[in-house]
Protein backbone atom coordinates (compact mmCIF):
# COMPACT_ATOMS: atom_id res chain seq x y z
CA UNK A 1 0.00 0.00 0.00
CA UNK A 2 2.94 1.92 0.59
CA UNK A 3 3.41 2.26 -3.35
CA UNK A 4 0.15 3.66 -3.72
CA UNK A 5 0.51 6.18 -1.42
CA UNK A 6 3.40 7.42 -2.94
CA UNK A 7 1.95 7.69 -6.44
CA UNK A 8 -0.40 9.80 -4.83
CA UNK A 9 2.29 11.97 -2.92
CA UNK A 10 4.05 12.13 -6.25
CA UNK A 11 0.88 13.08 -8.41
CA UNK A 12 2.46 11.63 -11.55
CA UNK A 13 0.78 12.40 -14.36
CA UNK A 14 -0.38 8.46 -15.40
CA UNK A 15 -3.32 7.51 -17.07
CA UNK A 16 -6.31 5.46 -15.63
CA UNK A 17 -5.27 2.10 -16.34
CA UNK A 18 -1.41 2.91 -15.38
CA UNK A 19 -2.75 3.70 -12.05
CA UNK A 20 -4.82 0.63 -11.98
CA UNK A 21 -1.79 -1.20 -12.87
CA UNK A 22 0.62 0.25 -10.37
CA UNK A 23 -2.03 -0.38 -7.78
CA UNK A 24 -2.42 -4.28 -8.35
CA UNK A 25 1.12 -4.64 -8.61
CA UNK A 26 1.02 -3.49 -5.39
CA UNK A 27 -1.65 -5.26 -4.02
CA UNK A 28 -0.09 -8.72 -5.74
CA UNK A 29 3.18 -7.69 -4.15
CA UNK A 30 1.46 -7.67 -0.69
CA UNK A 31 0.17 -10.81 -1.49
CA UNK A 32 -2.94 -10.37 -3.26
CA UNK A 33 -3.05 -12.96 -5.87
CA UNK A 34 -6.11 -12.25 -7.59
CA UNK A 35 -4.42 -8.60 -8.69
CA UNK A 36 -1.85 -10.73 -10.16
CA UNK A 37 -4.91 -12.56 -11.89
CA UNK A 38 -6.12 -9.01 -13.07
CA UNK A 39 -2.96 -7.87 -14.58
CA UNK A 40 -2.46 -11.24 -16.42
CA UNK A 41 -6.22 -11.20 -17.62
CA UNK A 42 -5.51 -7.68 -19.10
CA UNK A 43 -2.08 -8.44 -20.34
CA UNK A 44 -1.86 -12.18 -22.19
CA UNK A 45 -3.17 -10.95 -24.86
CA UNK A 46 -0.90 -8.68 -26.27
CA UNK A 47 1.93 -10.45 -25.11
CA UNK A 48 0.84 -13.42 -26.37
CA UNK A 49 -0.16 -11.56 -29.88
CA UNK A 50 3.67 -10.24 -30.09
CA UNK A 51 4.86 -13.98 -29.25
CA UNK A 52 3.03 -15.01 -32.15
CA UNK A 53 4.00 -12.33 -34.59
CA UNK A 54 7.51 -13.31 -33.61
CA UNK A 55 8.15 -16.84 -33.07
CA UNK A 56 5.28 -17.99 -35.49
CA UNK A 57 4.43 -20.77 -33.48
CA UNK A 58 1.32 -20.72 -31.40
CA UNK A 59 3.10 -23.38 -29.25
CA UNK A 60 6.34 -21.93 -28.58
CA UNK A 61 4.13 -18.66 -28.16
CA UNK A 62 2.32 -20.39 -25.20
CA UNK A 63 5.66 -21.47 -23.77
CA UNK A 64 7.17 -18.49 -23.67
CA UNK A 65 4.14 -16.29 -22.47
CA UNK A 66 3.76 -18.75 -19.46
CA UNK A 67 7.51 -17.74 -18.76
CA UNK A 68 7.20 -14.01 -19.07
CA UNK A 69 4.03 -14.21 -16.59
CA UNK A 70 6.13 -16.18 -14.46
CA UNK A 71 9.17 -14.04 -14.32
CA UNK A 72 6.86 -10.84 -13.93
CA UNK A 73 5.47 -12.81 -10.47
CA UNK A 74 8.66 -13.38 -9.26
CA UNK A 75 10.03 -10.22 -10.17
CA UNK A 76 6.84 -7.96 -9.33
CA UNK A 77 8.76 -6.60 -5.99
CA UNK A 78 11.69 -5.37 -8.59
CA UNK A 79 8.92 -3.01 -10.25
CA UNK A 80 9.18 0.66 -9.78
CA UNK A 81 6.02 3.09 -10.58
CA UNK A 82 7.84 5.40 -12.72
CA UNK A 83 6.27 4.19 -16.01
CA UNK A 84 3.77 1.53 -17.42
CA UNK A 85 3.81 -1.56 -16.04
CA UNK A 86 3.24 -2.77 -19.36
CA UNK A 87 6.62 -1.19 -20.51
CA UNK A 88 7.98 -3.18 -17.84
CA UNK A 89 5.92 -6.18 -18.79
CA UNK A 90 7.33 -6.18 -22.27
CA UNK A 91 11.15 -5.68 -21.30
CA UNK A 92 10.47 -9.30 -19.51
CA UNK A 93 8.79 -10.22 -22.72
CA UNK A 94 12.17 -9.37 -24.89
CA UNK A 95 14.43 -10.80 -22.27
CA UNK A 96 12.52 -14.43 -22.15
CA UNK A 97 12.39 -14.48 -25.99
CA UNK A 98 16.25 -13.57 -26.21
CA UNK A 99 16.56 -16.47 -23.72
CA UNK A 100 14.30 -18.56 -25.86
CA UNK A 101 16.41 -18.21 -29.28
CA UNK A 102 19.56 -18.83 -27.23
CA UNK A 103 18.34 -22.33 -25.76
CA UNK A 104 17.67 -22.75 -29.43
CA UNK A 105 14.30 -23.96 -29.12
CA UNK A 106 12.65 -22.49 -32.26
CA UNK A 107 10.80 -24.51 -33.66
CA UNK A 108 11.65 -25.27 -37.71
CA UNK A 109 8.76 -25.49 -38.67
CA UNK A 110 5.83 -23.90 -41.50
CA UNK A 111 3.92 -21.18 -39.82
CA UNK A 112 0.54 -22.06 -38.69
CA UNK A 113 -2.43 -20.70 -40.03
CA UNK A 114 -3.86 -17.55 -38.35
CA UNK A 115 -6.40 -18.03 -35.34
CA UNK A 116 -8.62 -15.72 -37.33
CA UNK A 117 -8.36 -17.35 -40.78
CA UNK A 118 -9.02 -20.78 -39.27
CA UNK A 119 -12.11 -19.45 -37.35
CA UNK A 120 -13.91 -18.30 -40.62
CA UNK A 121 -15.58 -20.23 -42.81
CA UNK A 122 -14.08 -19.44 -46.07
CA UNK A 123 -14.50 -21.31 -49.38
CA UNK A 124 -11.15 -23.12 -50.55
CA UNK A 125 -10.53 -20.10 -53.20
CA UNK A 126 -10.76 -17.55 -50.95
CA UNK A 127 -8.79 -19.67 -48.03
CA UNK A 128 -6.12 -20.11 -50.46
CA UNK A 129 -5.84 -16.77 -51.51
CA UNK A 130 -5.73 -14.87 -48.10
CA UNK A 131 -2.97 -17.80 -47.10
CA UNK A 132 -0.79 -16.50 -50.15
CA UNK A 133 -1.29 -12.76 -48.83
CA UNK A 134 -0.23 -13.50 -45.58
CA UNK A 135 2.65 -15.10 -47.01
CA UNK A 136 3.80 -12.32 -49.07
CA UNK A 137 3.01 -10.10 -46.07
CA UNK A 138 5.50 -12.63 -43.86
CA UNK A 139 7.70 -12.41 -46.73
CA UNK A 140 7.96 -8.78 -46.96
CA UNK A 141 8.06 -8.30 -43.31
CA UNK A 142 11.25 -10.79 -42.88
CA UNK A 143 13.11 -8.63 -45.24
CA UNK A 144 13.11 -5.44 -42.63
CA UNK A 145 15.76 -5.51 -40.10
CA UNK A 146 14.91 -6.92 -36.49
CA UNK A 147 14.17 -3.72 -35.38
CA UNK A 148 12.10 -2.62 -37.64
CA UNK A 149 10.28 -6.19 -37.40
CA UNK A 150 10.42 -5.73 -33.41
CA UNK A 151 8.91 -1.96 -33.81
CA UNK A 152 5.46 -3.03 -35.89
CA UNK A 153 5.11 -6.41 -34.00
CA UNK A 154 4.75 -4.14 -30.32
CA UNK A 155 2.33 -1.77 -32.57
CA UNK A 156 0.36 -3.81 -34.82
CA UNK A 157 0.06 -7.23 -33.00
CA UNK A 158 0.83 -6.00 -29.36
CA UNK A 159 -1.27 -3.04 -29.98
CA UNK A 160 1.03 -0.84 -27.79
CA UNK A 161 0.87 2.91 -28.15
CA UNK A 162 4.14 4.52 -29.34
CA UNK A 163 4.89 5.67 -25.90
CA UNK A 164 5.08 2.69 -24.49
CA UNK A 165 7.10 1.33 -27.42
CA UNK A 166 9.45 3.59 -26.51
CA UNK A 167 9.79 2.84 -23.15
CA UNK A 168 10.03 -0.46 -24.04
CA UNK A 169 13.00 -0.17 -26.54
CA UNK A 170 14.94 2.43 -24.82
CA UNK A 171 14.23 5.46 -27.48
CA UNK A 172 12.23 8.71 -27.89
CA UNK A 173 8.58 8.24 -28.63
CA UNK A 174 9.02 10.71 -32.11
CA UNK A 175 12.01 8.25 -33.02
CA UNK A 176 9.86 5.09 -32.54
CA UNK A 177 7.35 7.29 -34.32
CA UNK A 178 9.60 8.00 -37.49
CA UNK A 179 11.42 4.42 -37.48
CA UNK A 180 7.54 2.94 -37.74
CA UNK A 181 6.67 4.99 -40.20
CA UNK A 182 10.13 4.32 -42.07
CA UNK A 183 9.24 0.71 -41.45
CA UNK A 184 5.58 0.91 -43.06
CA UNK A 185 6.95 2.33 -45.99
CA UNK A 186 9.28 0.52 -47.01
CA UNK A 187 6.87 -2.41 -46.25
CA UNK A 188 4.61 -1.06 -48.60
CA UNK A 189 7.18 -0.65 -51.37
CA UNK A 190 7.90 -4.58 -50.89
CA UNK A 191 4.23 -5.38 -51.59
CA UNK A 192 3.93 -3.38 -54.56
CA UNK A 193 7.16 -4.80 -55.90
CA UNK A 194 5.85 -8.37 -55.59
CA UNK A 195 2.13 -7.32 -56.95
Amino acid sequence: MALIHRLVAERAPFDQQTLEDHRDVALAVAGDHEAFVRLYQRYITPVYRFLVARLQQHHDAEEVAALVFERAWQSLGQFKPNGPFIGWLFTIVRRCLADFYRRGQRRQQQTQLSDDLASQQLSPELTMLALEQQALLQQAVAQLNPEQQELLQLRFFAQLPYATIAQIVGKREAAVKMAAYRALEQLKRRLADDQ
